[in-house]
């Protein structure tokens, strides 16, 4: 195990060899900024899989989750539940 630790650091220490601070700083915020937008797509395809799943608007629930909260979107999809009037 300790084989594979030192391995991985030493692949990481030859990836940033040449490279400055700033720019090894700048790689990390591009990387969180990219987590961060995934986890904001994911909110939104969640609240869409849960209308679709109970036969209601996807676009109207992710417009809401947009402008109000996820959250109380999935809570208000929950509480709604399957909308057995649509064909």
């Amino acid at each position: 195990m300790e084989e594979l630790i030192t391995s991985l650091q030493d692949l990481f220490i030859g990836l940033f060899a040449g490279m400055s601070g700033l720019a090894i700083g700048m790689i990390g915020l591009a990387m969180g900024l990219l987590v961060l937008l995934i986890a904001f797509f994911i909110r939104f395809y969640i609240a869409y899989r849960m209308a679709v799943n109970r036969h209601r608007d996807p676009l109207g629930w992710v417009l809401l989750s947009f402008f109000v909260s996820p959250l109380m979107t999935w809570i208000i999809l929950l509480i709604a539940g399957d909308d057995t009037n649509r064909n």
